[in-house]
């Protein structure tokens, strides 16, 4: 009889392994790394961050109205964060504002562009006219609302205004659209309507879960003292509910950089470095006080028994005369202020002391710069350009650093241009076509079948200047020749339009010609001559000769062989 064979753990083993042979691993047998970052453990063992609610005294609203509230006090009160918004400010919208540059697409409504530009300039003009009556208070140009509206979002997080419409009867003027600006801490939440979910931090929701309207808070005389900070004190009937949109019209400018998900509120430029602002003015503040104490107080006085002399000093202060020291035959006198200069003479076993003037330290200039830098940083504006010092920097730094605050510029001033200028400028083109003062040519589409085409626009704003004007011209010279760059471009950079700079040109042109023909000849001859000197090269052909060594004419030698013959 054959015995059966022995399935021996090796014979196993293989039979398993050739069943599973082509089969998936199994997943997660090998524990991943711990991460410190994830851990509590060692010098993150106490790093618990917390994610704030929507409701009670430490939730999310307050906790952007208390940030908002300290933003604007160091801006009203520290230099260093008045120079980083008022910079900011001040270049990327500048004193005069953003102007638009009416860009109708011709070809999309059926246009010649001789027709769009005329239509686009008729609409420019009439922007000019309304931006002189912009503000709902008398004197506000469109600049200043674009100004506050910029700074509010920079020191408060977002802004808040208001189009109303005015009887032009009764205030004058070619247009009833007015803008009332708002402090932004009046947006906010009623108290009846604080446990809403729908209603976020004064801003309320649709039922997608987008903004829908805003709550003002509009108080009644009896209300007119509530402090906006914390909870606002009446229900929604002492609030004004403001939709976001009536129709395709803005009806509240809530503007703001959002800077996560499912953000509704804006917060201010120097969160992140709140404290640094805080503390490098108190830190100021203290040195300064230090050498005043210092220049005030040449002489200290020095006692033997110091508790002795504070119970005398205050037994003075009660109306009494300190006890005789038995040795002098007077009584002692205790100072405790005393004028600059001014020569005391002190008490039996006490001697001056002069006071040593050892503050601030050697490292505490590099100390300010470093914290400077820090702050500045987080908005994104260099050291030169926050605190206007290029004492220290070249050509080539300084040029960096201006180049690098020049995108951040950038960026603001182009949101600035989508959220409030664009719709402001097709508000105002709007009740220029409704009031007659523009006419569209006919056969071309409706105003309000095309409303974007026809109020497109592109928004100049101040140039950013030129630290060396003949480098940067000369750069610029050769993107326009090399095709790499517009005229336009170029012009858009130092707050300037084609249309403008050469209709200007063109009549600076034509009145020379006729007021000074002289010096028009001069100038034309001059262009001829330096024309005639620099040939342009033929389409492959090798470029002229220059004056250099290493290409110097045949024949002639050059200055290496003129030393070496000599």
């Amino acid at each position: 009889m054959r015995r059966a064979p022995r399935h021996t753990p090796m014979a196993r083993h293989r039979a398993r392994a050739a069943a599973m042979l082509g089969a998936p691993l199994v997943p997660g047998v090998v524990a991943p790394v711990s991460r410190d970052a994830g851990a509590y453990r060692g010098q993150l063992s106490g790093y618990h961050p917390h994610r704030v609610t929507g409701t009670g005294l430490l939730s999310g609203r307050n906790e952007r109205s208390v940030a908002s509230l300290r933003s604007e006090d160091l801006v009203a009160n520290d230099w260093a964060a008045r120079s980083l918004v008022e910079t900011m400010t001040l270049n990327a919208v500048g004193g005069v504002g953003l102007v638009p540059q009416s860009a109708i697409p011709a070809d999309l409504l059926g246009l010649d562009e001789e027709t769009a530009r005329e239509v686009g300039n008729r609409f420019e003009a009439w922007w000019r006219v309304w931006c002189d009556e912009a503000g709902f208070i008398p004197g506000q140009t469109c600049a200043d609302l674009q100004y506050m509206a910029l700074r509010s979002v920079l020191v408060h997080g977002d802004m808040v205004h208001v189009p109303v419409m005015l009887d032009t009867a009764r205030t004058g003027g070619a247009f009833a659209l007015r803008i009332q600006t708002v402090h932004p801490e009046r947006l906010r939440t009623p108290a009846d309507l604080a446990a809403d979910p729908y209603v976020r931090d004064g801003v309320e929701l649709d039922e997608l879960g987008r903004p829908a309207a805003g709550w003002i808070a509009n108080p009644s005389p009896r209300l007119a003292a509530a402090p906006l900070g914390g909870d606002m004190a009446g229900s929604s009937a002492d609030f004004r509910r403001i939709p976001y949109r009536v129709g395709h019209r803005v009806g509240l400018f809530h503007c703001f950089r959002p800077s996560g998900e499912e953000q509704f509120r804006g917060e201010p430029v120097i969160t992140p470095a709140l404290k640094l602002f805080r503390h490098l003015s108190d830190s100021l503040d203290y040195e300064l006080i230090a050498q005043i104490i210092t220049a005030s107080f040449p002489l200290f006085i020095k006692t033997s028994d110091g508790r002795q002399a504070a119970e005398d000093y205050f037994a003075q202060l009660q109306g009494g005369m300190g006890p005789d020291n038995g040795q002098t035959g007077r009584e002692p006198v205790y100072y405790q202020n005393y004028a600059p200069g001014q020569i005391l003479y002190g008490n039996l076993n006490e001697e001056a002391k002069a006071l040593v003037a050892d503050r601030p330290g050697a490292s505490w200039s590099g100390f300010v710069t470093f914290v400077v830098r820090a702050m500045g940083a987080v908005a994104g504006v260099p050291y030169e350009a926050l605190l206007k010092d290029f004492s220290k920097t070249n050509y080539s730094s300084a040029r960096a650093a201006l180049l690098e605050a020049w995108r951040v510029y950038m960026l603001w001033r182009q949101w600035q241009s989508r959220a409030y200028c664009q719709p402001l400028f097709r508000m105002v083109a709007e009740e220029a076509w409704l009031r007659g003062y523009v006419t569209l040519p006919q056969g071309a589409p409706g105003f309000y079948e095309a409303l974007p085409l026809w109020t497109a626009a592109l928004w100049v704003g101040p140039g950013r200047g030129y630290i060396d004007p003949v480098k940067e011209a000369d750069a610029n010279i050769a993107l326009i020749e090399n095709g790499l760059a517009t005229y336009g471009e170029v012009l858009g950079e130092r707050g300037l339009s084609v249309e403008d700079v050469w209709s200007v040109r063109g009549y600076e042109d034509r009145l020379m010609h006729r007021l000074a023909p002289a010096l028009a000849a001069r100038i034309a001859a001059r262009k001829a001559a330096s024309a005639s000197r620099t040939p342009a090269p033929a389409d492959g052909a090798e470029p002229a000769p220059t004056d250099s060594d290493d290409t110097a004419p045949q024949g002639t030698p050059t200055e290496k062989e003129q030393d070496d013959a000599a």
